[in-house]
């Protein structure tokens, strides 16, 4: 895990051929054995291909509302000492704020297209889905009481959802909760364990998007929207019908 982390943090510097030789040697041989890493390093190299064929096209859209606010603000978390109180944050806060910069240079290529495109939508998903599992979801979590965790988001993060809590029945089992950034800006994201299956539940409150049934990088997003509430399930593709209660009972009960 540790090397998967060590190489995570380097896959922006990878795709823009930044990399001292025996660091890219380091990361190829290490992404030439974990096919989780290699789908994050095909999005983040991906991404900067779409910027280089595409930038001049889009630089012409407008700037989604709110996206400079969040650059901000992300970028006063991380100096108000954010970073320092979590340490998972020093990572994460960096490379967040120089993607929102390539964004706004970029003329928004993701936000813009990524509102358009159902897939590259659930595709950055799917991608943080994949780290934050890596990071957060060990096969011996404890299981979570979901009226704690919506006390803790609503404290920490000033979010009010009702998060949907574990159920033995569908081998439903809510084991952490964090803070993820999206195509949307930072969103709660959920993490459970489903029949011994990783699945994630986003909440993207005041974004409305048209339902669809997505697969990308060998996962399954549903997307639907309930109100102003923007909601999207992420699992494995290859997960059989075992998952399709938990997936109704999941959808049914997010709120």
């Amino acid at each position: 895990m540790s090397d998967c982390r060590s190489v995570t943090d380097r896959l922006a510097a990878y795709a823009d051929a930044k990399l001292p030789p025996a660091e890219r040697e380091e990361v190829e041989r290490h992404l030439a054995a974990c096919p989780p890493c290699r789908n994050e390093a095909s999005l983040e190299s991906g991404g900067r291909t779409v910027i280089r064929a595409r930038a001049g096209q889009f630089r012409a859209e407008p700037l989604p509302p709110g996206l400079r606010s969040r650059c901000e603000a992300l970028a006063a978390s991380a100096q108000a000492g954010g970073a320092a109180r979590r340490p998972w944050l020093s990572r994460l806060v960096p490379a967040a704020v120089a993607a929102m910069v390539v964004i706004l240079v970029g003329g928004a290529v993701f936000f813009v297209a990524a509102q358009r495109s159902d897939v590259l939508f659930a595709a950055q998903l799917t991608a943080d889905h994949t780290v934050c599992f890596r990071g957060h979801g060990p096969a011996d979590a404890p299981e979570l009481d979901a009226a704690q965790v919506e006390a803790q988001l609503a404290r920490e993060f000033g979010w009010s959802l009702q998060v949907p809590p574990s159920r033995a029945q569908d081998g439903v089992h809510l084991i952490h909760a964090r803070r993820c950034l999206s195509p949307e800006g930072l969103v709660p994201h959920l993490l459970y364990r489903v029949n011994g299956e990783d699945v994630s539940l986003y909440v993207l409150e005041g974004v409305t998007r048209r339902d669809a049934d997505v697969i990308t990088f060998g996962h399954r997003s549903r997307i639907w929207t309930r109100g102003d509430t923007t909601f999207v399930l992420v699992s494995s593709a290859s997960a059989g019908s075992h998952l399709d209660a938990a997936a109704e009972y999941l959808m049914q009960e997010a709120r």
